[in-house]
């Protein structure tokens, strides 16, 4: 749990983060990310960031992550593809609902967040009200597994697991790990934690 950050616990009340091991596998997990945007499918807006795709194997999943905003409904003219080569201005991410983040390297992916300063722009994003959906690596980055992490989830988190956390609110002071299955995911929702 070290590199949690206090700033990210404190910074107001209104955060939508889900952290998925394998993205919209569930109705359960897409209905709950439409509720939190908020808007019909045709009007999200989202910046789709693939950059924790360095290896074979992740970059090969990257379609189908893609293919988990287009099956609900979002159009492909909304989903701006961001690598992460520099930072984006509060203003430049205010014209988007919500943020997906693939699976790859979390400690890459961490890295490009941290050295572009992006984190400092997700962080206001988060608390105006922005989407954080973070699939494998992208939901790791939020958790307390590495330093410097985005402080969102202060548990360790591991994903891909054969056995997980059973469904219902968990506090985020108590609980130190959790396993996440591929059909489930952490739901933080302003100051409540649950696994759906």
């Amino acid at each position: 749990m070290s590199g949690y950050k206090e700033t990210a616990k404190n910074s107001g009340f209104v955060r939508k983060i889900l952290l998925t091991s394998a993205g919209f596998e569930t109705k359960t997990i897409s209905d709950t990310f439409l509720t939190l945007a908020g808007k019909k499918p045709k009007d999200i807006k989202v910046l789709f960031i693939p950059t924790a795709a360095i290896s074979p194997a992740a970059i090969e999943v990257l379609p189908k992550c893609m293919d988990d905003l287009l099956k609900i409904g979002i159009p492909a003219a909304n989903i701006k593809v961001f690598d992460l080569h520099c930072s984006l201005s509060t203003e430049e991410m205010s014209a988007f609902d919500a943020v997906y983040f693939t699976g790859g390297s979390p400690q890459y992916l961490l890295e490009r967040i941290n050295d572009t300063g992006f984190d400092k722009t997700l962080s206001e994003f988060v608390s105006n009200g922005g989407v954080y959906v973070g699939v494998s690596a992208g939901a790791i980055v939020a958790a307390g597994n590495l330093p410097n992490n985005l402080g969102y989830l202060k548990a360790t988190l591991n994903v891909h697991m054969q056995n997980g956390m059973d469904d219902g609110v968990f506090d985020n002071d108590t609980v130190t790990h959790i396993d996440l299955t591929d059909g489930k995911a952490v739901l933080i929702h302003n100051r409540q934690f649950q696994i759906i």
